[in-house]
């Protein structure tokens, strides 16, 4: 069964030059705005560069995730080649940086005090689903290792979680899509805020993007 987003709330967290990298998501299971409202299949248009460079923001992805392969995410990165496995990125989930002056909503109680140790225990990782609701999806399942990196980002005193999933098979030739499903243990709740439907995640499984066209080129366009 395909889900579909609750709503397309974004919270925007003011992030430094590394941490802006990628658009912290809210909203429970809230889809990525800019990904949501995209019409699914949309071909990007430029071919995509040899070098495995994923430049957004100002920052090289690949060398911030320790990714090698070509990665597929933010708006400039969504092309690839023909035979080439690509790794999906999504956006990052921040939360305050300890338990000291966390904030919660009503009834929501944390099992661990730190709330990214909250998000790590109960992340249980994510399906990627590729050309939903076609003739063609294919649906991949990966666990806590698509956490990348942790990062606190020093103005704004918030700590990120960065993902990136382990190589995914080549796609043929032409437009496709890719959406992100998280699951989680339980609700988990960032500590930033009392609002539920832009501070936490919901338990179980949640369609955290939209629907991502993306496009793989043959070689012989290069």
């Amino acid at each position: 069964m395909t889900q579909t987003p609750i709503g397309i709330r974004v919270r925007t967290v003011a992030v430094s030059a590394v941490l802006a990298l990628v658009t912290t998501l809210a909203g429970g299971a809230t889809a990525q705005a800019q990904q949501a409202v995209e019409p699914a299949g949309v071909p990007t248009a430029q071919v995509p560069p040899v070098e495995h460079a994923c430049v957004f923001e100002g920052v090289n992805l690949n060398e911030f995730l320790g990714v090698t392969q070509r990665l597929i995410g933010p708006p400039p990165c969504r092309e690839a080649f023909v035979g080439e496995q690509w790794v999906r990125t999504f956006p990052s989930w921040g939360t305050a940086p300890s338990a000291q002056g966390t904030v919660y909503p009503a009834g929501y109680t944390p099992a661990r005090p730190a709330p990214m140790d909250d998000f790590i225990s109960k992340f249980r990782g994510v399906r990627i689903v590729n050309d939903i609701g076609t003739r063609q999806e294919r649906s991949f399942t990966f666990g806590p290792e698509v956490v990348r990196r942790i990062t606190l980002d020093s103005e704004t005193g918030i700590l990120f979680a960065s993902f990136a999933t382990p190589p995914l098979h080549p796609l043929s030739a032409g437009g496709h899509t890719t959406t992100v499903f998280m699951h989680l243990s339980a609700e988990h709740c960032d500590g930033l805020g009392t609002n539920p439907d832009e501070n936490c995640l919901p338990g179980g499984e949640f369609q955290y993007t939209g629907v991502t066209p993306v496009r793989f080129f043959p070689r012989n366009t290069a």
